[in-house]
């Protein structure tokens, strides 16, 4: 077996594992909190992890294809992999700082922030993980393991402090500390594996450089952050329009999905390196690995669309820990609706990440604002009409419709993609 295919069969089994630990980690944690925090804490932990997930972003950058396309790239260029490395750390420094300050300055304005700010703070050691813990540098010289090792560290730290500190409603504080704590110290090891890994070099790359890094990574960034408009402004939109205990059905259903929809983040995440090499040396077999794979998916999500819209009470009742019909129905029949987009839900990341491959970026970026124009509009009004059934229905829509203009886009570059069978 040639070379590269073993390094991509190890590298989709570490991250099978990784995927599995995101999986697995709220199947476990998201009964226990729901129970101990209630359907209302819920809601506000969720929230929380909603404004999290922004500054979380905000230091990522995009550096997860943006980087890593660098590295893959630049492998027997030792000089041009330290500077990348150098940019990566310089810029996520100063954007955590950014983000710190913006929060602050947030605060003072917006009630719901100045309210929470103690959560706030708390959950700011989680994004302070995600600047030392340099994946980008695993997935670009394709060696996942080492992520492996630290996402597992990171979860079962995670899951201790949990079980130890949160026992009732009023723990919301001591659950996103578990929750940062793990990713923090996970992202100390990450570092020190990566010093392991490659003599460190740290220093300035130079303006220009800095510059090219940050200007390319900006793109992407601006892409990705539009992203998470489905889920974060749904929420207060939903919570707009009903009452927190609908925010935390719909979040009960909505965390399945993409817990569910993360499925593709095993194949992205594994093809992502080869693809980038591959469409710089020979664009007939990325066009060939792009067809197995986009097969793989339309054969694989059809069979799990159609196992969870079957199984939703049984997940619901899993993932909830509640039991009585008149707790879980509600939120059965929003994760029923939303498995009509977990069938589309693949080929939105997948397309997104071959335009940033083929370098055309601002199409991917004009796709995302494009669709979040539509969401914003069109779950207000299924919203207001429908609550939370007329909110699952807009997610379809929007999966779809993003899906749909980014393979359109890539088609543009490949059209003879169009005329052959996956």
């Amino acid at each position: 077996m040639p070379e590269h295919r073993k390094r991509i069969i190890h590298n989709f089994i570490s991250l099978s594992f990784v995927q599995a630990l995101s999986i697995l980690f709220p199947l476990i944690t998201f009964p226990y909190l729901l129970r101990v925090l209630g359907v209302e804490g819920f809601g506000l932990f969720t929230l929380i992890q909603t404004v999290l997930m922004y500054a979380d972003l905000l230091v990522s950058f995009g550096f997860g294809l943006t980087a890593t396309q660098h590295i893959a790239r630049n492998l027997s260029n030792e000089e041009r992999t330290q500077n990348v490395i150098s940019a990566v750390f310089i810029i996520k420094g100063i954007l955590f700082a950014i983000s710190m300050i913006g929060f602050f300055l947030m605060a003072i304005f917006i009630p719901f922030l100045r309210e929470n700010i103690w959560y706030i703070l708390m959950a700011s050691l989680y994004v302070m993980g995600n600047i030392f813990f340099p994946d980008w540098y695993f997935q670009g010289v394709q060696k996942m393991r080492s992520m492996t090792v630290v996402a597992l560290l990171s979860k079962i730290i995670s899951l201790l402090l949990i079980l130890i500190l949160v026992h009732s409603k009023n723990d919301i504080l001591f659950a996103i500390f578990a929750l940062a704590a793990g990713n923090f110290i996970a992202g100390l090891v990450g570092f020190y594996l990566l010093s392991r890994t490659v003599t460190l070099k740290l220093k300035n790359p130079g303006k220009r450089f800095l510059y090219s890094i940050f200007r390319e990574s900006a793109v992407v960034f601006t892409s990705i952050m539009l992203v998470p408009l489905y889920s974060s402004v749904n929420l207060f939109i939903l919570r707009a329009f009903s009452n927190p205990l609908m925010v935390g059905y719909y979040a009960i259903a909505e965390k399945i999905y993409s817990a569910l929809a993360m499925l593709t983040n095993i194949a992205n995440r594994t093809f992502y390196p080869h693809l980038s090499q591959l469409y710089a040396k020979s664009k007939d077999a990325y066009r060939k690995n792009v067809r197995s794979i986009v097969g793989i998916f339309l054969a694989g999500f059809s069979i799990l669309s159609v196992i969870i819209f079957f199984t939703a009470p049984w997940i619901v009742q899993l993932v909830s820990g509640l039991h009585q019909d008149s707790e879980i129905a509600y939120a059965i029949q929003l994760l029923s609706i939303m498995c009509i987009g977990l069938f589309f839900s693949p080929y939105v990341s997948f397309f997104f990440q071959l335009l940033v491959i083929q370098g055309q970026r601002k199409s991917a970026f004009k796709n995302i604002a494009a669709v979040v124009v539509v969401n914003l509009v069109c779950g207000t009004l299924l919203t207001y009409l429908f609550s939370g059934k007329g909110m699952a229905v807009n997610l379809c829509i929007n999966t779809f419709l993003l899906a749909l203009i980014n393979y359109i886009s890539f088609s543009r570059k490949h059209p003879e993609l169009e005329h052959r069978p996956a």
